[in-house]
C-alpha cells in the first residue's frame, strides 16, 4: 500500500468515527424525551366536570428535575379524534396534578371535525393558580384530561344539561403527552390506537378536586388558563409560536452538556486522525 492510499484510508477513517459519534448524540438527545399519557377512551357526557384521569405510563420518571431538567423542556400533544356527535367547536386540554399544585398545558386548537391535531407548550407557558408552583422533583402526578368548548368551559352533562352536552360528546379520541428535556429532538408517536401499555384509568376518576392540587370546578381548566400554544392540522406540520401565558418556571432552551461534549470529542478525534495521516 503506497502513502496516498494510507492516507486515504485514515481520512476515511477520521469521518468514519466522527459520523458515528454525530449519530451516537443524536440517539442521546432522541432519547431524552419520554410519554406520559398514551390514552384512547371515550369521553363521555357522564363524565363529572368533563374530567377524565389517568396514572402515568409505567415507567415515567419519578423526578423531572434531575438527572434530566425535563421541567426547562417542552410538552408535546398529539391528539387524534377517531369520531365526533356533531361539528361544534371543541377543544382539549391536559393538567398536571402534582405536588403541591397543579399546571396545564395549553389548549389545543379548535376542530370540528374528526382528525389529528398537535399542538405543545413549554413548561415555562404551563398555568397554575396564581402564586403557586409546581415541584417538578416530585414528577407529575396523575394527569387530568379536559374536553372543553371554545369559551374555556366544560360541557360535560352536569355543567350544561345532557342536550347542550351531546354536541360535544360521546367521542373517541386518542391523547400522547411526550415530555422532552431541552436540547433534545422530538419524535413523534405512530398513528393509530395506543397499544395495550396505555396507562391506566384513575379508579377516583371524578371531577371534583382531585390529586395533590385538585384540578376540579374552576382548577384545570378554569378561568386562567392560556389559550393554544402550537397549532397543527396533522401530524406533518411543524407548530406555530408560543403564546404568552404561563408560571414561572423559567426555560433552558441551549444545547445540553451531553451533546457539547460529544461535539467537542468528535473534532478532536477526525482532527487527531488526519494530523497523523
Amino acid at each position: 500500500m503506497n502513502i496516498a492510499e494510507l492516507r486515504t484510508r485514515r481520512r476515511a477513517g477520521a469521518f468514519a468515527a466522527a459520523l458515528a459519534l454525530s449519530s451516537l448524540w443524536s440517539s442521546v438527545a432522541l432519547a431524552e424525551q419520554f410519554v406520559v399519557v398514551d390514552e384512547t377512551y371515550e369521553h363521555t357526557p357522564d363524565m363529572p366536570d368533563s374530567h377524565y384521569r389517568v396514572q402515568p405510563k409505567e415507567g415515567t420518571p419519578t423526578d423531572w428535575k434531575s438527572p434530566i431538567d425535563y421541567a426547562s423542556g417542552t410538552a408535546h400533544m398529539h391528539l387524534e379524534v377517531f369520531t365526533k356527535p356533531t361539528d361544534t367547536p371543541t377543544k382539549f386540554q391536559a393538567c398536571f396534578e402534582a405536588t403541591p399544585t397543579y399546571a396545564c398545558v395549553g389548549q389545543s386548537p379548535s376542530y370540528t371535525t374528526t382528525g389529528v391535531y398537535d399542538w405543545e407548550t413549554p413548561f415555562s407557558n404551563f398555568w397554575s393558580p396564581p402564586g403557586t408552583e409546581v415541584d417538578w422533583s416530585k414528577g407529575g402526578g396523575k394527569i387530568a384530561i379536559i374536553l372543553k368548548d371554545t369559551q374555556n368551559g366544560k360541557p360535560s352533562a352536569d355543567n350544561v344539561g345532557a342536550e347542550k352536552a351531546a354536541l360535544y360528546m360521546p367521542t373517541k379520541v386518542r391523547l400522547v403527552i411526550t415530555i422532552v428535556a431541552p436540547g433534545s429532538t422530538y419524535e413523534p408517536p405512530s398513528s393509530g390506537p395506543a397499544d395495550a401499555g396505555a396507562g391506566e384509568p384513575d379508579a377516583s376518576n371524578t371531577g371534583g378536586g382531585g390529586g395533590q392540587g385538585g384540578s376540579g370546578g374552576q382548577g384545570a381548566g378554569g378561568q386562567g388558563e392560556g389559550g393554544s400554544t402550537g397549532v397543527s392540522a396533522g401530524p406533518q406540520t411543524p407548530p406555530a409560536t408560543e403564546s404568552d401565558s404561563g408560571c414561572s418556571i423559567g426555560p433552558n432552551a441551549g444545547t445540553t452538556s451531553a451533546g457539547l461534549l460529544f461535539l467537542a470529542a468528535a473534532v478532536a478525534l477526525a482532527t487527531r486522525l488526519r494530523r497523523r495521516a
